[in-house]
């Protein structure tokens, strides 16, 4: 009599935890972003605002590139380069929009939305805290303070 083993299942990846973290200090930041962006709008008009946000839209384009190339979970590469897209979509139409509107044009980019334009630093900035929140779900811990 000889005993068979069990054949042992291929063992699945493992997926990564995320680390527990306080999205509301984001949010905060977010909002207080957003209101320094509608402020510089204010004073400056369009040309500021753009270049307020291009500020973002970099930072944006150096996270996604890191999270694509070194975290291991395809869900958080994908959610990034997804933030990526439609912070891209919106910081194209608040750049055209912006110009056409600050030179007293209407706007190219769906011209029935006149206030799209103004609205568009809430989704690209939206897109950047959706990254710095996957950044601090699934990446390394750091100590100290850390961008959010």
């Amino acid at each position: 009599m000889t005993e068979e083993m069990p054949e042992q299942e291929p063992k699945k990846p493992a997926i990564p935890q995320s680390h527990p973290f306080n999205p509301l200090a984001t949010y905060a930041i977010y909002t207080g972003l957003v209101l320094v962006g509608y402020i510089l709008f204010w004073l400056f008009y369009y040309p500021a605002l753009i270049a307020f946000t291009m500020l973002f839209v970099i930072i944006l384009l150096r996270d996604t590139r890191h999270i694509v190339n070194t975290y291991e979970l395809p869900f958080a590469r994908k959610a990034a380069v997804v933030n990526l897209v439609y912070s891209m979509t919106f910081f194209i139409v608040l750049v055209i929009n912006g110009m056409a509107l600050s030179q007293g044009l209407d706007p190219p980019i769906l011209p029935e939305f006149t206030e799209l334009a103004s609205w568009s630093p809430m989704f690209i900035l939206g897109g950047v805290f959706g990254v710095a929140n996957i950044k601090r779900m699934y990446g390394p811990r750091k100590s100290g303070f850390q961008y959010p």
